[in-house]
């Protein structure tokens, strides 16, 4: 028969067995993952330092990419620079972080075309209604989501298939909800705010053009309207690029 450890042992032992546990060295635990049900920590704007370019004659977003050591599509997003990405001579054009030139930005840059930045796995607009703020640099701030405008009530739509993350409210944003889009090339998360009520639930599957809450007033909003943010590895992009450009109802 196998003998057994006293009980006065095993209760001094136990603290060692933790303690050699939390170590880790043999050991790799899974990432911990935010609670469906604790608010997000999320900010509508974001300080912003750098400076703005003025577009000359022979320019176009592809050498003023290279110049700065960024993206066409990063430029594009900041900018709100939609298609057909026309830029113009005298045009002020955001480039954050110190705005110093990247070296060694040939002229051969200029000769580039301008590539095309849309993404193309479209989202459905979640509602109808006119973008009242768009994303991009204003006032030394960056606004991290568009704000639509529609009445009091009418129904917003998820803009893709996923799965809800979050539903609840958050300090200045009302009632939220998030959804997850992990198909999405990007891995999108999409949020939902200042919503009248919602109408789905945290864990739950949803399909694109499923309802899922209502236009409102909740949170810091004047009017009713409904806030609209795309995230992508938990930054902020800008939806417009993400948006379909023939399902809208918009400017």
């Amino acid at each position: 028969m196998q003998s057994q450890l006293p009980l006065s042992i095993i209760l001094r032992i136990l603290p060692l067995v933790f303690l050699i546990l939390l170590s880790g060295c043999p050991i790799r635990s899974a990432p911990v993952r935010q609670s469906d049900h604790e608010p997000p920590r999320m900010n509508s704007t974001v300080p912003v330092s750098g400076q703005y370019y003025s577009v000359t004659r022979d320019d176009n977003l592809t050498k003023i990419a290279r110049k700065y050591g960024t993206t066409v599509r990063f430029l594009a997003e900041l900018n709100n620079i939609k298609p057909p990405y026309v830029i113009r001579e005298g045009m002020k054009i955001f480039i954050p972080g110190s705005g110093l030139e990247k070296a060694g930005a040939g002229e051969q840059a200029a000769e580039q075309p301008v590539e095309d930045v849309n993404d193309t796995s479209k989202l459905s607009w979640p509602v109808k209604g006119e973008v009242v703020s768009e994303f991009g640099v204003r006032d030394g701030a960056q606004h991290n989501g568009i704000i639509i405008g529609a009445p009091d009530g009418t129904p917003v739509v998820a803009a893709a298939d996923g799965r809800v993350g979050y539903v609840g409210s958050i300090a200045g944003y009302g009632k939220v909800i998030l959804i997850e889009h992990p198909d999405h090339p990007d891995r999108l998360v999409t949020v939902y705010a200042h919503l009248k009520d919602t109408r789905t639930e945290n864990g739950k599957r949803i399909k694109r053009s499923e309802t899922i809450g209502a236009v409102g007033t909740s949170g810091r909003v004047n009017s009713p309207s409904l806030y609209f943010e795309v995230r992508s590895e938990s930054k902020p992009r800008n939806p417009v690029f993400f948006l379909d450009r023939d399902n809208k109802a918009l400017n």
